[in-house]
């Protein structure tokens, strides 16, 4: 009878011991921390420059597509974004660019996406810098600042 007793308070305390196991795996994954959301870029809306008046929209069209037109060839932060990253790797180098800084990105003028990126590794802060037109795309400059 005493081995009985004893099987039978090991199969509890077995049981026992894979509820709790059962409830802290499925609960404590719950409890770690979030990794960070990576920013990739801030955008710090439209500014003015003081030019008097900005450039007329282009009077040719670029694409059959009214839509392309209408939104222009960059429409949106992200597009630029993208955009410059790809220019900035085929220009400067993937291991230039400092991606734990966010890139700057301004709309200058109501046409003109500005996006500046930090350097990596260099003795001195350089900052690469594009101009890109929003109706069309074209790059209208690309240089480094210290």
């Amino acid at each position: 009878m005493i081995k009985t007793k004893s099987l039978l308070l090991n199969v509890a305390i077995s049981l026992v011991v894979l509820a709790c196991g059962i409830l802290i795996g499925k609960f404590l994954p719950s409890t770690k921390p979030k990794t960070p959301k990576i920013t990739k870029y801030v955008y710090y809306g439209e500014i003015n420059t003081g030019c008097k008046t900005p450039m007329p929209p282009l009077v040719h069209r670029i694409s059959r597509s009214d839509i392309f037109n209408k939104l222009g060839g960059v429409p949106n932060v992200a597009t630029a974004y993208e955009i410059s990253n790809a220019i900035f790797i085929r220009t400067f180098g993937k291991d230039k660019i400092n991606y734990s800084t966010p890139f700057r990105i301004e709309l200058q003028d109501g046409y003109i996406w500005s996006i500046e990126a930090q350097s990596l590794k260099t003795p001195l802060l350089l900052f690469y810098n594009i101009r890109i037109d929003k109706r069309n795309g074209s790059i209208d400059s690309l240089f480094v600042e210290k």
